[in-house]
């Protein structure tokens, strides 16, 4: 049994240039993590003046920038960060919580022609191992100084466009820069290169049919793919056609690379698993699960990228909202303690000519349904340790805030569920989520359908569990 099942299965809710001058030689102290586990991702080159109070608002919360080795030193012992140290400056001083995921791209340096695009260009291993080392404890003592202390090594080692090579190549790059992080910087957290979202339907699914649950490889792979299609993996009716797809070039690609990074998450090489998750909420619980089987106990998991995956003319915003809270309420319940949305905002042509990965603003700059929940979730329900709420008939999270509690919750199968109390609650705040419209709830049983309310009580949270606990 994992760490997730056992906390799911609890009584209760768990709760400058190569010229600019050089930076500090001694690293600054670690910056305190602190309540704020909902973060934004942006884009930290510039952005429309007009969302700096969205950003603002999260202050405290976790945004990441990726620094190219093939971008900063593009001809050998030719070094330029202006550009990196310019963006890093602007999300320090933005008050978040700084991660750098740590990329090679392709040049002199993997022994490749250098690449037109390099901070786009997908990743090979180095030329020269202990070379690649220097580079990446340069970074650190630089970033180290300026108040960074978390760092990945790469991103996404699934997908072609992130890592050309092959993904078994990873575990010497993996190990190597991670070792160099931390010679580096002592006090630095290490976090894995995370894999895509769309990979886990095709990975989970080869892990249940190895474990003998062919009916289940079938039913999440169906499943995990809906809203996708069969642009990266084909379809399969049956168990047949399935093993048939985890044998396609994507499949076996997709596969190792999973293979890759567990075996060195399981080998304690990274102190965070970095979770990137755009797909149905309702299977997180299976994905979770996946994950912990093989996680050293040292391990925790970060979500650094979040958000919808909803391609086509069938997009709802509303219904995005509501699988928000849906989605986030289950990681923090779950015991995850970084949330980082992606993308804030859209805009044609950057990520995608059409918008696929949802933003809590679309194109027209308008604010959507999602943004709303994710507001109120930060505004409300910040600050305090998160667990599951397990009563039968409804899902959702609720968290300690000290002197008050506040509990996510939604009915589990779609039907209205009166949820009761054995004794009196007093006043307490609902917000129905996604319209974010507020109400006071003092009496009676509380009517839970399938659209999740965020209700705050005035209680502390002891009070309260015994309250959902009793008939």
């Amino acid at each position: 049994m994992t760490r997730i099942t056992r906390a799911l299965a609890a009584i209760l809710l768990c709760a400058a240039c190569s010229t600019a001058p050089e930076p500090p030689a001694d690293p600054a102290p670690p910056v305190v993590e602190r309540g704020n586990p909902f973060g934004l991702k942006w884009d930290g080159y510039q952005h429309p003046p007009e969302y700096d109070a969205d950003i603002g608002a999260y202050a405290g919360g976790g945004t990441f920038h990726d620094i190219v080795w093939c971008a900063v030193e593009p001809a050998r012992g030719a070094q330029n960060w202006a550009l990196d140290d310019r963006v890093v400056t602007d999300l320090i001083a933005v008050d978040y919580q700084v991660m750098l995921r740590i990329r090679i791209g392709a040049c002199w340096a993997t022994g490749d022609p250098a690449d037109p695009k390099p901070r786009a260009a997908a990743s090979r291993p180095p030329a020269d191992l202990a070379g690649y080392q220097r580079f990446v404890e340069d970074l650190v003592h630089r970033y180290a100084a300026m108040g960074v202390h978390q760092y990945a090594i790469e991103n996404e080692i699934d997908a072609e466009n992130f890592w050309s090579a092959d993904p078994a190549a990873y575990g010497e790059v993996g190990r190597a820069g991670a070792a160099a992080v931390r010679r580096a910087d002592p006090t630095a957290v290490v976090t894995d290169p995370g894999l895509s979202s769309s990979s886990y339907g095709i990975a989970v699914a080869h892990a249940y049919d190895l474990g003998t649950r062919p009916a289940d490889a079938l039913r999440i792979y169906a499943d995990y793919y809906v809203r996708r299609g069969t642009r990266r993996f084909p379809p399969a009716a049956d168990t047949a056609a399935l093993r048939a797809a985890f044998e396609t070039p994507a499949g076996r690609r997709a596969i190792a690379a999973h293979q890759a990074v567990h075996a060195l998450d399981k080998d304690g090489v990274f102190d965070v698993y970095q979770l990137h998750y755009y797909d149905p909420w309702s299977l997180l619980p299976e994905i979770l699960d996946y994950i912990e089987h093989d996680l050293a106990d040292t391990v925790r998991v970060e979500a650094w990228e979040v958000g919808t995956f909803w391609p086509g003319e069938d997009y709802d915003e509303d219904t995005h909202g509501a699988e928000t809270a849906k989605l986030v309420v289950t990681l923090l319940a779950a015991g995850v303690r970084r949330i980082v949305y992606l993308p804030l905002y859209y805009r044609p042509g950057t990520i995608a000519p059409r918008e696929t990965w949802r933003g809590l603003y679309g194109a027209d700059d308008r604010p959507r349904p999602a943004k709303t929940v994710f507001d109120q979730l930060r505004q409300r329900a910040s600050g305090g340790g998160w667990l599951p709420l397990v009563r039968r008939g409804v899902s959702g999270g609720a968290v300690d805030l000290g002197d008050r509690t506040a509990f996510v919750v939604w009915s589990a199968d779609g039907a209205v569920v009166p949820l009761a109390f054995g004794e009196p609650v007093g006043a307490a705040e609902v917000v129905a989520l996604p319209s974010g419209e507020p109400r006071i709830w003092g009496s009676g049983p509380l009517q839970v359908g399938p659209d999740p309310l965020l209700v705050t009580l005035p209680t502390p949270f002891d009070r309260v569990k015994r309250w959902l606990e009793s008939p």
